[in-house]
C-alpha cells in the first residue's frame, strides 16, 4: 500500500472582526437602508471619475496591453488625488471640499508639499507597487479597492469583461462624456503620459477637483443626483431606500439648531429617540418614519452588539490571568462561566443593584430611567454605550461590567411587542449563522427575568464565549484563517497570543452619505461649520415624502 505523508501547515492567526457575530445583523440593516453607498465609497464624483477615467483610456489607448493599461490607470488616479489635495493647499480651505478621504490621500499629502516647494515629481515613484512612496498598493487603485462593486451594482461599470474593468453602456458612458466636457482632458492625459508633474500641472487641472461637482449645475451633477436620488425609479427597492435614508438625514439637518454639530451620533439619537436634540418629538411624512424605525433598529442592535462585546472581553481578561498564581484550569466553557459568575467583581456588580433577581433590578432601573426621547441625558443608552467604547482600556472590570449590565438591562426595558427586525429582509439563516441577534436577545431576556443576577451574568459568559467558538470555526472553515480569541485544549481553556479586542460600533455608511450630500450640493456648511441645506437640497428633500 502506497502512503504519502506531508506536512499540515497551522492556519495563520487573523485579528478578525465581529468576534460574536453579533454586528452581522447590523451589516445586513444599514446595507438595505444605504445600498450604492458604502463605508469606502466616500466621494460622489469617484461615481463619475472612475467610469470617464475607463472610457477615456478605452478612446485614447485603444491598443494598449495589460501592463500598460493598468499603469496608465495608477498614473490617473494618483493624478487626480493630487490635483484635489493641490487644490485644498492653494485655496487654504477645509480638505472636506477637496482631497478628503480620496484615494491614497495620505501617502500623497507630502508629494503636495514637494510640489508646493517647487519640485517636479515622476508619477511612476508613487505608482510603483514596490515603492515606499507608492500611493495605493492594489492593483488598479480606489476602483477595485472601494468602488468597484457598486459602481457595477449601479450599472456604471461592466465587470464581466476581462482582464479589466469596462464601462457600461447605458450609464457609464453617457457619465464619461457628462464630466470629459467640464475637464482639461487633453491636459489631463499629457501629465499622465509624460510621467512627470509639477504645481502649475496640477493648478491647471484643478476642474477635476471635487469641489466644482457642488458649484455647477452641469449634466455630470444632475446624473449623479439622479442616482442618488433615484428621480428616475431606475433602482427599484434599492433606489427608494436610498433616498429616503438620504432624505432622513437632510430633514434632521433641517431641524437641528444651528449651534449644535451635526454627527453620526446625533444620527443616532434621533432615529432611535425618535426625537431632536431638544427632545421634541422629530414628525416625518410617513414613508420616512417607516426608514426611521429601521434605523433605530440597526442602533439596538449595535447597543446590543457593544454591550455582548464587553461581556466577552471582560470574560476573556479573567481568562488571561496577569500572575502566575492567578492562574486556573477551566476544562469547559461552563465550569469557566460558573467561576466568572463568583468573581468580586460580579459580586460588587450584584451588591450594587441591591436586588436578588434579574426581574427585580430592572423594575428598580425603568422608575428611574429618562424617556427614550432624551439621548443627550447621561443615564441614556447612547451616551451609555459611547462610554463602554471610549473607557475600555482605562476603566477597572468591575464598573466596565456594571456599564455593559446596564445597557443590556435598558435595552431590555426598552423592548416592544413588534417582530425585532420588523420591515426588514433578515430571515431564519441570519439566526442561523448569528446566534446573538435581537430576536434570541428578547429570548433569553425572559429566561432571565426570574435568575439571580449573578445567573444570569453566568448565563452571558456562555452565551458569549460559545457563540464565539462557533463563529471562529465557522470563518476556519471559509477562509482558512484562524480568529479565536481563546481556544479548548487537552490544558484547559487557553486564551489567544492576540488579546482581549475592544468593543466597538459598526460604522452605518452615514459619513459617506453625509459627504456625499455636500459633495452635490444638497448640504453646506456655513462659516462655523454648521451644516445646512441648499435650496436645492431642501427641494430633493420635499420631493421625498412617500
Amino acid at each position: 500500500m502506497k502512503i504519502e505523508t506531508a506536512w499540515v501547515a497551522s492556519p495563520s492567526a487573523s485579528g478578525g472582526l465581529d468576534h460574536l457575530g453579533a454586528q452581522a445583523p447590523c451589516i445586513l440593516i444599514y446595507g438595505q437602508l444605504l445600498p450604492g453607498i458604502t463605508n469606502v465609497t466616500d466621494r460622489a464624483r469617484y461615481y463619475s471619475f472612475y467610469p470617464w477615467l475607463i472610457w477615456s483610456l478605452d478612446h485614447r489607448f485603444a491598443g494598449a496591453d495589460e501592463l500598460a493599461f493598468v499603469e496608465w490607470f495608477r498614473r490617473a488616479d494618483c493624478l487626480f488625488t493630487l490635483i484635489a489635495e493641490h487644490h485644498a493647499r492653494l485655496r487654504n480651505e477645509n480638505s472636506d471640499r477637496h482631497g478628503a478621504a480620496m484615494v491614497g490621500r495620505q501617502k500623497l499629502v507630502a508629494a503636495v508639499q514637494r510640489l508646493v516647494s517647487g519640485e517636479v515629481l515622476t508619477l511612476a515613484d508613487f505608482t510603483d507597487t514596490e515603492s515606499s512612496l507608492c500611493y495605493f498598493k492594489n492593483r488598479f487603485g480606489g476602483l477595485s479597492q472601494y468602488y468597484a462593486g457598486t459602481l457595477i451594482e449601479l450599472g456604471m461599470l461592466d465587470g464581466t469583461k476581462k482582464p479589466w474593468y469596462r464601462y457600461s453602456r447605458e450609464a457609464g458612458k453617457p457619465m464619461a462624456a457628462a464630466l470629459e466636457v467640464l475637464v482639461p482632458a487633453d491636459a489631463f492625459w499629457t501629465v499622465v503620459e509624460r510621467g512627470q508633474v509639477t504645481a502649475a500641472d496640477l493648478q491647471a487641472l484643478h476642474a477635476f477637483c471635487p469641489c466644482h461637482l457642488r458649484q455647477s449645475e452641469s449634466e455630470e451633477r444632475q446624473r449623479l443626483i439622479d442616482i442618488f436620488f433615484d428621480r428616475n425609479g431606475s433602482y427599484e427597492d434599492d433606489g427608494t431606500q436610498r433616498k429616503r435614508s438620504l432624505a432622513l438625514i437632510q430633514r434632521l439637518i433641517n431641524s437641528m439648531p444651528q449651534e449644535m454639530e451635526f454627527s453620526e451620533f446625533v444620527f443616532r439619537g434621533a432615529v432611535y429617540g425618535q426625537s431632536l436634540p431638544s427632545g421634541e418629538t422629530w414628525q416625518l411624512p410617513a414613508g420616512l418614519e417607516a426608514t426611521r424605525k429601521n434605523w433605530a433598529v440597526y442602533v439596538r442592535n449595535d447597543l446590543m452588539a457593544v454591550a455582548m462585546q464587553a461581556i466577552f472581553g471582560l470574560a476573556l481578561r479573567k481568562l488571561s490571568p496577569q500572575t502566575a498564581c492567578e492562574h486556573r484550569q477551566f476544562d469547559t466553557v461552563e465550569t469557566f462561566a460558573r467561576a466568572f459568575s463568583r468573581s468580586a467583581e460580579v459580586e460588587q456588580f450584584v451588591a450594587a443593584t441591591g436586588r436578588e433577581t434579574f426581574g427585580d433590578w430592572l423594575s428598580v432601573l425603568q422608575a428611574g430611567l429618562s424617556s427614550p426621547a432624551a439621548w443627550l441625558a447621561d443615564d441614556h443608552e447612547l451616551p451609555l454605550v459611547k462610554r463602554i467604547v471610549d473607557e475600555w482600556e482605562s476603566c477597572d472590570d468591575t464598573t466596565m461590567l456594571q456599564l455593559s449590565m446596564r445597557l443590556l438591562a435598558i435595552l431590555i426595558i426598552r423592548d416592544h411587542d413588534g417582530l425585532p427586525y420588523e420591515g426588514l429582509a433578515i430571515g431564519p439563516q441570519v439566526y442561523e449563522d448569528y446566534p446573538i441577534n435581537l430576536a434570541s436577545f428578547r429570548h433569553q431576556a425572559k429566561l432571565w427575568r426570574a435568575l439571580s443576577l449573578d445567573t444570569v451574568v453566568e448565563n452571558l459568559v456562555g452565551w458569549c464565549m460559545n457563540t464565539h467558538l462557533r463563529i471562529a470555526l465557522r470563518k476556519l472553515h471559509r477562509t482558512g484563517k484562524a480568529t479565536f480569541r481563546f481556544r479548548p485544549t487537552e490544558r484547559g481553556l487557553q486564551p489567544a497570543e492576540e488579546g482581549v479586542p475592544a468593543p466597538s460600533q459598526t460604522t452605518p455608511r452615514f459619513q459617506q452619505a453625509y459627504q456625499i450630500l455636500m459633495d452635490v450640493g444638497a448640504v453646506s456648511r456655513d462659516d462655523r461649520g454648521a451644516a445646512m441645506l441648499t435650496a436645492e437640497g431642501k427641494k430633493l428633500m420635499e420631493a421625498i415624502h412617500d
